[in-house]
């Protein structure tokens, strides 16, 4: 039957044939695939566990991920200094622990902690 049509009809159907064929393969593919719908409020972890989900099963994080995860964690980590220096000084809490054998060291050199900037990433 298809030797009487003709280029135009038989190229409309080589390519019905190719989507019908993709269409199979996306279905067959669908059904092994599993979703997961995650709901929570702002900040309640749903990124977090989307990402302990791709280290665990998934294939990590690349390289270019993992510099972009550093530069982040330091900033957090000089974020949260400066928030527990400044409550320090709110509350009046000392710097130093009397009864503090590393106190004794330092107590006799001056010791001052350098105001740094930090930019937003």
């Amino acid at each position: 039957m298809a030797c009487c049509l003709s280029e135009e009809a038989k190229e409309a159907r080589r390519i019905n044939d190719e989507i019908e064929r993709q269409l199979r393969r996306d279905k067959r593919d669908a059904r092994r695939e599993l979703k997961l719908l995650l709901l929570g409020t702002g900040e309640s972890g749903k990124s977090t566990f989307i990402k302990q989900m791709r280290i665990i099963h998934g294939t990590g994080y690349s390289d270019e991920d993992k510099r972009g995860f550093t530069k982040l964690v330091y900033q957090n980590i000089y974020t949260a200094m400066q928030s527990m220096i400044r409550a320090a000084e709110t509350l009046m809490v000392p710097y130093k622990y009397e009864h503090n054998k590393v106190n004794e060291i330092y107590s006799s050199k001056p010791f001052h902690i350098p105001q740094l900037k930090c930019r937003q990433l």
